[in-house]
């Protein structure tokens, strides 16, 4: 009972410090341009929720996730519903691959991080490729198509008729942007993962 007791406490108690961690990084903005679409940026407020996976388990990490996106949807200087739920997808579904590789044992070496890093790319690139295509294409193309083409004009130089193709296009360049975000996630995470474990092995 006493043992159970402690448990509990850990997982809140770390559950709560990263979802924390995860709101401050948002607020002081640290994030890293994508050049090659404005409107996206690499948020380094996804790593304390691959840290709580790593630490804790797979339902910390989706609480920290869903904290986060709750409090993006507070206003400035926040994003649109839109923006916040796109985010919610990408880290679930990253964590989704990670759990994956994680699901037989829970001990995390350099070798999973490496099937992590590919598994999580798998899962998060699928989903958000699917995902990006709907909401651009099907759900709401007289929003966000007319301002991808006026980006694809002045970034690309490109000149884009079609509308399917404008999404694709946007897909593509997502999906980049996704790839490269999984190890962006993994590798500070799972540094401070490692460190963490010497500490208190």
């Amino acid at each position: 009972m006493q043992f159970e007791h402690k448990r509990v406490t850990r997982w809140v108690a770390g559950t709560s410090l990263l979802a924390s961690t995860a709101i401050i990084i948002s607020l002081l903005r640290l994030r890293i341009p994508y050049p090659l679409l404005p409107f996206l940026s690499f948020d380094l407020a996804e790593i304390p929720s691959v840290l709580a996976l790593l630490v804790l388990d797979f339902k910390s990490a989706s609480t920290v996730a869903l904290i986060h996106w709750l409090t993006l949807n507070l206003g400035r200087p926040f994003h649109a519903i839109i923006g916040p739920l796109m985010k919610l997808i990408a880290v679930i579904s990253m964590l989704i691959g990670f759990r994956l590789v994680l699901s037989r044992s829970r001990e995390v070496t350099k070798n999973k991080i490496v099937a992590m890093t590919m598994l999580g790319s798998l899962t998060r690139v699928g989903i958000m490729s699917l995902v990006t295509f709907l909401i651009y294409y099907v759900l709401f193309p007289e929003t966000y198509l007319p301002t991808s083409e006026k980006i694809l004009k002045n970034i690309f130089g490109l000149e884009v008729g079609s509308e399917i193709t404008i999404a694709l296009i946007i897909v593509v360049l997502t999906a980049f942007f996704n790839l490269l975000h999984v190890p962006l996630s993994l590798i500070p995470a799972s540094s401070v993962y490692f460190v963490y474990k010497k500490i208190f092995r």
